[in-house]
């Protein structure tokens, strides 16, 4: 039973400069609310309630907007103040510091001692998935494992890969999409397209991830990329998977990343559309 999310949301924006110098990118609207509140009420939906979002001092922003030790009720818009209430009486939402930039698998990091000896889903926050059933309900669901790595996985037409720069390709073992599939080492951006060349779309990864405690012991100071001196994830991988079993969910539905500016633009109708 998954019953913690990790939410990271301490990174510096840098795709979405210079607005994200006064806003964080989470904190940017998606219709009435909020990317990251999208998020945490997918976590809810999922039956997840120790949720746990990592940020930095200059994100407080985040914990303020969750904070209701003042009056939302004078002025605003009530029924999302009632909303928001609504959510946070369904949670147990907690705050973890990142003290330095130092990447993904850092902010994961600082979870540690907040999740213990349980498996968690991790849950990128400016990725969210159009569909009747939420993304990480699919993956606690239909991932099958009661130990090892689950990662989602989804479906890109060739169209939309310009606005999902970061999600990476995977060796995929077996030809049945209907279950989890075994999932090899990560491919290079030349090692997919090739893949894929006789499709017209391919398979990436989604930013839904199921990882077991042991996880914790592979994101150290051994991980670290020295030219970014960032916890470097694609290390990670390439050593955990070594010893913990990886598998991947193809997820359904249609997959937006509000990263960029290109990609909110260009998904923020959608998802206004299905809101309305």
């Amino acid at each position: 039973m998954i019953d913690k999310a990790i939410i990271p949301a301490a990174g510096l924006g840098t795709r979405m400069l210079p607005i994200t110098k006064s806003i964080p990118k989470e904190m940017l609207p998606l219709g009435r609310k909020p990317a990251i509140q999208c998020v945490v009420e997918e976590a809810v939906a999922s039956g997840i309630k120790q949720i746990y979002i990592v940020i930095r001092e200059a994100k407080r922003i985040i914990k303020d907007y969750f904070s209701t030790g003042y009056d939302l009720r004078r002025g605003g818009d009530a029924y999302g103040i009632e909303e928001l209430e609504k959510l946070m009486a369904a949670c147990e939402l907690s705050f973890v510091e990142q003290r330095e930039a130092r990447g993904l698998g850092d902010a994961i990091l600082q979870t540690r001692d907040f999740i213990g000896h349980s498996s968690f889903v991790m849950m990128i926050p400016d990725q969210i998935l159009l569909a009747e059933v939420p993304a990480t309900r699919q993956l606690v669901e239909g991932c099958g494992l009661e130990s090892g790595i689950c990662s989602s996985l989804v479906r890109l037409p060739k169209t939309e890969l310009p606005f999902f720069t970061g999600a990476r390709g995977f060796e995929l073992e077996g030809d049945s999409y209907s279950a989890p599939l075994r999932l090899g080492r990560i491919q290079t951006e030349d090692e997919t397209r090739a893949a894929y060349s006789s499709f017209d779309y391919e398979i990436r990864g989604f930013g839904r991830a199921i990882y077991p405690p042991e996880i914790f012991d592979y994101l150290g100071d051994e991980f670290t990329n020295p030219l970014s001196g960032e916890v470097d994830l694609l290390k990670t991988f390439e050593k955990c998977t070594e010893c913990l079993e990886h598998r991947g969910l193809l997820l359904k539905g249609e997959a937006c990343d509000f990263g960029t500016f290109e990609g909110y633009y260009r998904y923020l109708p959608r998802l206004m559309e299905r809101m309305a």
